[in-house]
């Protein structure tokens, strides 16, 4: 076998054993470089490791570009090679963007196989070889990337909240730890995991009510809400800002096939509902307690500088038929007083959602305070954080908790209504359920770590 052939071989070996330990990436979780490094800073480098399959392609098709003498041949193998270039560039330059690297990636096998099917083909009538290999591995990749009409859910990876968010005018104090995991649709491969490792969970998959792309949209802006809400809560516990400010309910999606469609768009502010003044999504939600389904409303919106005045026809919720629901999703429209510059690391991991919160609010009131809050202890923790501080329920407890469980946490702080969830999943944890950030601190300050260093400040 020539070397630009075995390079081939080689290269989607490679790729095979990437993706399948990009699915396991979890399990080294509880590995630490100092206080500062956790496991998800490391993948944050090897992430970049892709490109290491489309230079391999790249390489072995200039190779056997040497060894060719027929100018269409050239031309095929020149474009091989730009297009193995270009897969390993969009892996490092745009790494978030799996959507793009897959294509490129599959091209770039495609023609690999292709490049490969012709050579044998000069051999033989029919180049059963490759075709037998290039069966098997298509066999394998479906096995390990086939989405099913399933959700998984599975362990995550604990990050390091005081590397994630920096106080220009704060100093590091204590260890803190935000929690995240996986859930993604289900590849059949999931199922074997599932057999292996413990609190891997499916469900039907049910449908968005919108796009894709509109639902990463929502999580990336909810992470961004949870850092604006805990940083202006932090702020506003130490005594500097006045905190969040209400100015009513932003639409952040509205559900497609519905009569709000019609009427409503995407960061329309909510401020009156039947003229009746709102201000935060709490006071919608109560308001609409007293709609019935299929009752008209009247809604008063802002709209690019605007206010309009709208009716909308609502429906039965979902969840509750005798419940009326409008068919949005909505968030506080807020005014966020943040008195100091605050810095966050991008992980690659760390996609959206709303659940690091509360963590958040922790880590920068311990950056704020001399000597910190945590008073010794390894702090662990996972809610929403809302304006008025207090510690809101999130998804994925069970996976959370045993994600946790996993590291040197000496504490896990839980929404109250997550608590029975978390002892699921970690029952030797001392978990701790909370409803308001205070909680959490007066918790710390009532129960100090055993040999904890006095403060000096």
């Amino acid at each position: 076998m020539a070397l630009w052939h075995k390079l081939y071989v080689w290269g989607i070996v490679i790729i095979l054993l990437l993706i399948m330990i990009g699915e396991l990436v979890w399990l080294p979780d509880p590995l630490r470089w100092g206080t500062r490094f956790y496991w998800i800073d490391v993948i944050d480098g090897l992430i970049y490791a892709i490109a290491i399959v489309p230079l391999i392609w790249m390489i072995a098709a200039f190779l056997h570009l040497t060894q060719t003498h027929t100018r269409r041949m050239k031309v095929f193998l020149g474009l091989v090679a730009f297009v193995c270039l270009l897969s390993a560039v969009i892996v490092v330059v745009v790494p978030k963007k799996l959507e793009f690297s897959a294509s490129a990636m599959i091209l770039s096998l495609l023609l690999v196989a292709t490049d490969i099917i012709l050579q044998e083909g000069k051999k033989r009538k029919v180049p059963h070889r490759s075709m037998i290999f290039f069966g098997v591995t298509l066999g394998l990749l479906a096995v390990l990337l086939w989405p099913t009409p399933y959700l998984v859910t599975y362990p995550g990876i604990t990050l390091n909240m005081n590397r994630y968010a920096h106080a220009e005018s704060g100093t590091k104090h204590g260890d803190i730890s935000g929690v995240l995991i996986f859930e993604r649709p289900a590849f059949p491969m999931d199922w074997l995991y599932a057999k292996l490792f413990k609190d891997y969970t499916f469900e039907k998959i049910e449908t968005l009510g919108m796009s894709l792309g509109e639902y990463n949209q929502e999580v990336r802006t909810m992470k961004e809400d949870a850092n604006a809400a805990g940083s202006a809560i932090a702020f506003h516990k130490v005594g500097m800002g006045k905190g969040i400010l209400a100015d009513g309910v932003r639409i952040t999606a509205v559900l497609q096939n519905t009569k709000a469609a019609e009427v409503l768009q995407p960061s329309d502010v909510i401020i009156a509902l039947n003229g009746r003044p709102i201000t935060m999504t709490q006071e919608l939600t109560e308001r609409m307690q007293v709609i019935k389904p299929g009752e008209s409303i009247q809604l008063s919106v802002m709209r690019n500088k605007a206010k309009m005045e709208l009716t909308v026809a609502t429906r039965a919720s979902t969840d509750n038929p005798a419940r009326a629901s409008i068919g949005i999703m909505i968030a506080n429209e807020v005014r966020y007083d943040i008195p100091d510059l605050v810095t966050y690391h991008n992980y690659l991991l760390h996609e959206g959602g709303p659940s690091h919160g509360a963590m958040l609010a922790l880590t920068l009131i311990d950056q704020l305070t001399p000597c910190g809050v945590t008073y010794g202890h390894h702090v662990a923790g996972t809610g929403t954080i809302e304006p008025d501080g207090s510690v809101g329920p999130v998804g994925g407890l069970v996976q959370k908790a045993y994600t946790v469980s996993r590291t040197n946490a000496d504490v896990f702080f839980v929404p109250v209504s997550n608590e029975a969830d978390a002892r699921k999943g970690a029952g030797d944890l001392r978990i701790v359920p909370v409803q308001t950030l205070d909680d959490i601190l007066n918790w710390l300050k009532a129960h100090p770590k055993t040999g904890a260093p006095a403060c000096s400040s």
